[in-house]
């Protein structure tokens, strides 16, 4: 049943993923429905067996119950004590009806609600599905092929000018790689959640065949752990770096160099000894000078042009954010109602004016600006507390293939709330699945498998 769930799970990524990110309505609606469908497979397997255990802790919950209650009709007396705004835009139009929402347009707070409901059930499914004692995951191993074919996809547009998704002709980003997504920043979002288990599977076979080394094994027969697959993994991530390189993805870059090297000194307070600092070195020489040999000139240019005298400005996103830091301040404490950012943006917009700004180029100011204060905390402030658990797990785990997947999920995590900051991968159903089911699979490993080995009272080391 697991690995059946963990199949559906993957071709479910896949699909979003090669269909542009997701982003049509008939391709996350199907994703809705497989995930449902799914998670009621799950549950109703459990009952079969006479138990229902999901893997969902309080906090998503509790952020769940506020969305619905953006959309529960409510007497306007208390909607106007809750949100104060919504007596005003009333009084406005010159009719105040008996019963509101504290969503201003409840149709998008609903729709965004069921993918926020897929993600969730994405999320307890891998954290069902995901067995660390297998030492493999489909999961992952689809997710790692996935990146490769988008990072190949990506050099080949970069490289050759062949700018098109399949058969579509792309009208953005022509001289970037895209892969399958409409915009470079979220072709960059999605190798930054598939990189750093890259680089953890190359970390995993480092450990096993040091460990192989030291105990005078010769480990033939257990196809783990040797010097070929050390470099295999290692060749693709330099692969994965020149991809998200070739988005001229300036945050992209950024982020990705940083949440790869979070992982290789963690990695090195576990392993210790110089080989693994020279790998990495090596490593950072491959990226450079396949970088060079192919053409970094105008991946520079786009760094270069920050610097240029009112650049920021016409750029658009600080305009946009100084419009949205107003709409916040003038917002209610439980926000104008999830999926709402576009709609109320534009009484408050300044900047590109001629356009409709549908994002706010920052996850956690349209989340404030969706669900308030109280909502963005209910929704971040759990999952920076996860990243902490898993940094903690990775620190003192004995097993080294749930070491390596904790690494993992550590860059992964840290790679997209860094990104957040500067774009909306979150808004993206097939980044946002991925970082779903991450999580999950983070929750699993630092939480709930860790309870299961104390209540044992033991650990087997080094498997």
């Amino acid at each position: 049943m697991n690995n059946r769930m963990e199949v559906v799970l993957a071709l479910v990524i896949v699909g979003a993923t090669l269909a542009f990110g997701g982003v049509q309505v008939i391709t996350y609606s199907l994703m809705e429905v497989v995930l449902f469908a799914l998670a009621l497979t799950l549950l109703w397997k459990q009952a079969q067996r006479g138990e229902i255990r999901l893997a969902l802790p309080v906090w998503p919950i509790l952020f769940v119950l506020l969305v619905v209650l953006q959309v529960v009709p409510l007497p306007t007396a208390l909607a106007g004590r809750l949100s104060p705004g919504r007596l005003e835009d009333f009084k406005l139009a010159g009719a105040t009806p008996s019963w509101t929402t504290l969503s201003v347009y409840p149709h998008a707070t609903l729709v965004t609600l069921m993918r926020l409901l897929a993600y969730l059930c994405a999320f307890v499914l891998a954290a069902s599905a995901f067995d660390f004692r297998k030492r493999r995951s489909t999961l992952l191993r689809v997710l790692i092929l996935l990146g490769c074919f988008e990072a190949a996809y990506g050099i080949v547009q970069y490289v050759t000018g062949w700018q098109k998704i399949f058969t579509y002709t792309k009208k953005f980003d022509l001289e970037e790689a895209t892969g399958t997504f409409i915009n470079r920043n979220h072709f960059a979002g999605f190798l930054e959640l598939v990189l750093p288990f890259v680089l953890a599977y190359a970390f995993y076979h480092f450990q096993a065949w040091s460990l192989r080394r030291y105990s005078g094994e010769s480990g033939r027969s257990s196809g783990r752990g040797g010097p070929a697959q050390v470099l295999f993994f290692a060749f693709l991530t330099v692969f994965l770096v020149v991809a998200v390189i070739f988005s001229r993805s300036r945050m992209g870059i950024l982020v990705t160099a940083f949440a790869l090297m979070a992982v290789a000194l963690l990695a090195q307070l576990r392993v210790g000894g110089r080989v693994w600092v020279l790998g990495i070195l090596l490593f950072i020489g491959c990226v450079v000078g396949y970088g060079l040999w192919i053409g970094l000139g105008p991946v520079l240019a786009r760094f270069e042009l920050v610097g240029e005298p009112g650049y920021l400005r016409i750029e658009g996103r600080l305009s946009i954010w100084a419009d949205v830091l107003r709409l916040i301040r003038q917002s209610p404490p439980l926000g104008f109602g999830l999926g709402t950012f576009e709609v109320v943006y534009r009484g408050y917009q300044t900047a590109t004016v001629n356009f409709s700004v549908e994002h706010a180029h920052n996850d956690y100011l349209e989340f404030v600006s969706d669900t308030g204060i109280v909502g963005a905390v209910l929704l971040f402030l759990p999952i920076f507390y996860l990243l902490a658990r898993m940094v903690i797990s990775f620190l003192d785990d004995p097993r080294t293939y749930r070491r390596a997947v904790t690494l993992g999920c550590i860059g992964s995590t840290l790679a997209i709330l860094l990104h957040s900051v500067t774009d909306f991968n979150l808004q993206i159903p097939a980044n946002a699945l991925v970082f779903a089911v991450v999580l999950g699979i983070g929750y699993k490993v630092a939480c709930l498998d860790r309870h299961v080995d104390s209540d044992a009272g033991q650990e087997p080391i080094g498997r």
